[in-house]
């Protein structure tokens, strides 16, 4: 989005279509080497089927710690940028022509039910595993005036649900001296725009989840309640190698949560295969899962990142020995989701809608496709509902179904007598 802004500060519009563009731009990433082949595969392919006279950038993180590679894998590329670098892009580009009376709106105007508002960008916990630190640099909170503008520019344009994320987002203020800064931020937040209905909180550290974050949270009426906490593994010598928070601070960061919102719904995130680690390290893992019933749950096999200090251990874990571990936890994992979407049948909530057509159901009935608050975009689950309604309506409902990961839902309006 930032990239985008700065684009249309230059009186510049952007397209989907890459047959519509005079400029390609590939944002990157750099974090996992899947991540490094897709955005490879894309530059490659865009670079390709380009017409005579269009040009391709690419930009972020890849290029940030790999500019060599991009550049010898795709030497026809115009131009490159590393991570954060948009005013440079645009000033790359330059202004458009003036011929042309493009409106220059402060943030932009793509009308989307949800959002993305990046709080701070950057990061300084010390994970063996992490190239982040390297790519972006110390965490650097963005300025309240400026992350209220963007929220109620959001909401202006029809945003129901604004997604707040950071690679730690409990971190937000420490940089000028607020270890609460994440709390005030909310409340700032949750005033400014009382009529957009949900405000969701990603990628938590554990141990940074506060009394008073979880307090505050659990007050604000437009905050939902759900949390997305990594928390990378749950064995005490993994945790050690992996210089993350102990299980204790997990623990101490789950019951605060739990216990100011009984209802929470909680996201976390895992890795196996991590180097050295054992059978029984495994299986302490799985017995905290099982403990702790995640409603959510995403998992990775471990993949050394050139540049961490993890790469360089000796005892990496078979590839074999790695998927084996992954399908065991995420089955386990998708037991829970199960167990917990099926405690939702005959519940009453409200589901915001998504998809811009309705589907057909297997008797030919018109069925969206959205997501209950206890869901976030793109990583957990869906809900259909039965009917037509509009991209960003907020339909009541009645969940009828369960499925692993999603929610077969009705309108209240079709149990009326």
């Amino acid at each position: 989005m930032r990239l985008e802004q700065a684009l249309r500060s230059g009186r510049h519009l952007s397209t989907a279509d890459p047959t519509e563009a005079e400029l390609l731009i590939v944002n990157t990433c750099g974090f996992i080497d899947a991540s490094k082949d897709e955005s490879i595969s894309v530059i490659r392919d865009l670079d390709s089927s380009r017409r005579k006279g269009q040009q391709l950038y690419v930009v972020g993180c890849l290029t940030e710690i790999a500019e060599a590679e991009v550049r010898a894998t795709i030497p026809n590329v115009d131009a490159t940028f590393g991570a954060e670098q948009w005013d440079a892009v645009a000033a790359s580009v330059g202004p458009a022509s003036a011929n042309f009376d493009i409106p220059q709106p402060e943030f932009t105007n793509i009308k989307q039910p949800s959002a993305y508002l990046k709080i701070s960008d950057g990061c300084d916990r010390p994970c063996t595993f992490c190239i982040i630190p390297t790519i972006k640099g110390a965490m650097h909170s963005d300025t309240v005036s400026r992350l209220i503008a963007e929220a109620k520019a959001h909401a202006r344009d029809g945003t129901r649900e604004l997604v707040l994320v950071a690679q730690d987002s409990t971190a937000y203020g420490e940089d000028q001296g607020d270890r609460e800064g994440l709390a005030t931020l909310l409340e700032q937040l949750s005033e400014a725009v009382p009529d957009l209905p949900w405000i969701r909180l990603m990628y938590a550290y554990p141990g940074r989840v506060t009394r008073l974050l979880a307090e505050t949270m659990a007050r604000l009426p437009n905050v939902v309640p759900y949390l997305d906490m990594p928390l990378q593994h749950a064995s005490p010598s993994v945790l050690r190698r992996m210089k993350r928070p102990t299980v204790n601070k997990s623990r101490e960061s789950i019951n605060h949560i739990r216990k100011a919102i009984p209802d929470v719904v909680l996201r976390s995130t895992f890795i196996v295969g991590f180097p050295g680690e054992t059978d029984s390290e495994f299986e302490e893992l799985l017995t905290f899962i099982e403990e702790q019933r995640f409603d959510h749950i995403g998992a990775f096999t471990y993949s050394a990142q050139k540049g961490t200090p993890a790469a360089t251990l000796l005892e990496q874990v078979p590839e074999a020995v790695k998927i084996e571990r992954y399908g065991r936890l995420m089955e386990l994992a998708q037991s829970i989701s199960h167990d917990q979407n099926r405690e939702m049948i005959g519940q009453e909530m409200k589901v915001l809608v998504e998809s811009a057509e309705p589907t057909t159901s297997a008797d030919g009935s018109p069925v969206v496709i959205g997501r209950t608050y206890r869901d976030a975009p793109e990583v957990d689950g869906l809900a259909f509902v039965k009917g037509e309604f509009k991209p960003g309506s907020m339909v009541d409902v009645r969940v009828e179904g369960a499925l692993p990961y999603d929610l077969l839902c009705s309108p209240l309006d079709f149990h009326k007598p």
